[in-house]
């Protein structure tokens, strides 16, 4: 009878330590469900107007997500808006040195599932023995009619190790860039190229310093 209960127990047991589990992969959520999320933190009028998708987590799955709106009523013409396990926890202007164009927001119908893009990452990662063990993931419009893509940056113990640029057409790998082509970068590089893209995110969604701790936090403490 005690060795019984004791597997009953034990089974019990399991079965929370599933259920939580599943309810915890539930509540992360795909890019989809957390704009479905954040576009509930801003007006009726920016709802379908998106500057760039930004998500942080490892080689399978985002866990935070940063949505930059097109909002004309902040100097900045951006509000971003955090969400974590489909809960917005901040919303705030996005004051990170850039001034967002209206021409390059995208309709969050053509925002495709992150899944298909890490699936690609970590299948050219395992093909070139690249280590990795977390992500951060861009999706956002360079320039008009440019090619709208997903770039994983691949992170090994928090030190680059390069982008891999999907497309989020047919999820196909469209190229790799190594960590150092963002240093590179030139003001006058293609958009086309690892280099021009690198750049553009650098001057006008990631910033550096003060810039990348502001557009995360809201807050500016680093170069002050």
């Amino acid at each position: 009878m005690k060795t019984k209960y004791f597997l009953t127990s034990i089974l019990a047991v399991l079965g929370a330590v599933l259920i939580s589990g599943t309810a915890w992969a539930q509540n992360s959520g795909t890019v989809n469900d957390a704009f479905q999320v954040a576009r509930k933190a801003v007006g009726p009028d920016i709802q379908t107007k998106v500057v760039s998708v930004y998500g942080i987590g490892t080689p399978g799955a985002i866990e935070k997500w940063y949505f930059i709106f097109y909002d004309p009523a902040v100097a900045s013409r951006g509000r971003a808006v955090l969400v974590e396990n489909n809960q917005v926890t901040k919303t705030y202007p996005a004051n990170g040195g850039t001034t967002y164009s209206s021409d390059l927001t995208f309709d969050p119908s053509r925002i495709t599932s992150e899944g298909p893009a890490l699936s690609a990452a970590q299948g050219y990662a395992a093909k070139h023995a690249i280590a990795y063990d977390s992500v951060h993931a861009l999706l956002k419009q360079t320039s008009v009619n440019k090619p709208f893509r997903w770039r994983v940056e691949l992170l090994n113990n928090d030190k680059g190790k390069g982008y891999v640029y999907v497309n989020a057409v047919d999820d196909t790998v469209a190229f790799y860039s190594g960590p150092a082509s963002e240093k590179k970068a030139s003001s006058h590089s293609s958009d086309d190229s690892a280099e021009g893209f690198a750049n553009d995110v650098k001057h006008t969604f990631l910033g550096i310093g003060g810039d990348l701790e502001e557009f995360f936090t809201g807050e500016r403490t680093v170069d002050k």
